[in-house]
């Protein structure tokens, strides 16, 4: 790992980038199967991992605000 600025920024916005990607094609997926009638918010697998990608995504954006390494 780099000790730069710089390189660390980019890496917790990479982060980010990455968690927010995988956010949004869950809650895609979610969306479509609720659509369609395929489960209910309480019951829908699909629901619950976007759930789980958002919270992950949120994780990346307090690093990303507070500057932590973690």
């Amino acid at each position: 790992m780099s000790w730069r600025l710089e390189d660390r920024i980019v890496d917790r916005l990479d982060e980010a980038i990455s968690e927010a990607e995988r956010f949004l094609a869950r809650a895609r997926e979610a969306q479509k199967v609720l659509k369609a009638g395929d489960g209910t918010a309480y019951r829908c697998h699909e629901f619950a991992a976007a759930k789980r990608a958002s919270l992950d995504l949120a994780t990346a954006l307090v690093s990303l605000r507070r500057g932590t390494n973690e």
